[in-house]
């Protein structure tokens, strides 16, 4: 007779005075292993409500066996190196994750190149300019974030009766895991219940560009298609009935798109007039998210054939037929 599992979990959240609210990560109990998944950001705060979540629930650093990474956001690895420098364990990711995790130069200058050519063809001028002076100048500035330790496929994770489900969008490399017997999900930031998850552009392996908000789309339909009745997110309050928060994510994606249409059909065309008309100073404010946002957008609804581009002097100019 096959014994069945024995899954436990305790969350770790530490508050946060940025629109995120808080920073949520889980040690996840199973069977002989305990696991972390995901954690947190870096810093003594995070550190030690870790530490006093494992001292609360009787375990000690050395009691880990493993870390799990949702997707390679800094917000979601900030402790593994401090871990590692304490006990060498095992960390697992999407493969998707490895080189961004790892900070490898030759991806990195990669993406640079491809944000370099982006901002340009999206009219972006000197904000574009600007962001991508940011990002290189972090080549340098953040290569001590680079993960120390060897970085496993996560196919190689001890996870048991928990099933790794692939959602991209936020991230290229983001994961859940989902647990069919509670009919829990960890989600990790697919889908949060106070703000809506940006998807946020990058580039593929050949270096075109991901359909960030198409993938969204479709991670969230592969969520409601699941008897999932609680979403452990990594920010924010757990989700109790994800359905209806589902449906209104999908909601307000149509309603975007919508009225960038009305945006097109008054003469805006380019990338960053789209942008500037949308969201006001916000695009000066947030730049990087303001342009994933609209570049989303822009590719979901030309791939539904309801904008159509054409490039003129190296940007896209972008119409719609006002019968549709």
């Amino acid at each position: 007779m096959i014994e069945p599992t024995t899954f436990k979990f305790y969350p770790i959240s530490v508050p946060t005075d940025s629109e995120l609210k808080t920073v949520n990560f889980y040690l996840l109990s199973i069977d002989n292993q305990l696991l972390l998944f995901d954690a947190g950001w870096t810093g003594d705060t995070y550190w030690e409500v870790f530490q006093q979540t494992l001292k609360n629930n009787n375990f000690s650093l050395s009691d880990l066996s493993g870390i799990i990474l949702s997707h390679h956001h800094i917000d979601h690895c900030g402790l593994v190196n401090q871990i590692i420098d304490h006990y060498n364990i095992p960390v697992y990711a999407h493969e998707k994750a490895i080189p961004r995790l790892k900070r490898e130069d030759q991806f990195l200058h990669h993406r640079i190149n491809f944000f370099d050519e982006l901002y340009r063809k999206f009219d972006c001028g000197e904000k574009g300019k600007q962001q991508v002076d940011y990002l290189t100048k972090s080549l340098e500035k953040n290569r001590d974030l680079a993960i120390k330790a060897e970085i496993f496929p996560i196919e190689q994770a001890p996870l048991d009766s928990l099933r790794v489900l692939h959602f991209p969008g936020h991230a290229p490399d983001q994961i859940g895991l989902w647990d069919q017997e509670s009919m829990i999900l960890f989600g990790a930031d697919v889908l949060i219940q106070h703000i809506s998850s940006n998807a946020l552009v990058e580039p593929d392996e050949k270096g075109g560009r991901l359909p960030t908000l198409h993938q969204s789309v479709e991670s969230l339909k592969s969520i409601a298609s699941l008897p999932v009745q609680l979403i452990y997110s990594g920010h924010g309050a757990v989700i109790q009935d994800p359905q209806v928060l589902i449906k209104k994510r999908l909601e307000r994606i149509n309603q975007k798109g919508d009225k960038i249409i009305s945006l097109i059909q008054k003469g805006v065309s380019t990338g960053r007039e789209i942008a500037q008309s949308y969201y006001g100073s916000t695009y000066d404010k947030q730049f990087s998210l303001v342009m994933s946002e609209i570049i989303g957008q822009l590719d979901y609804l030309e791939m539904y054939g309801r904008v159509t581009k054409t490039i003129k002097d190296g940007v896209y100019h972008y119409s719609c037929d006002v019968s549709k």
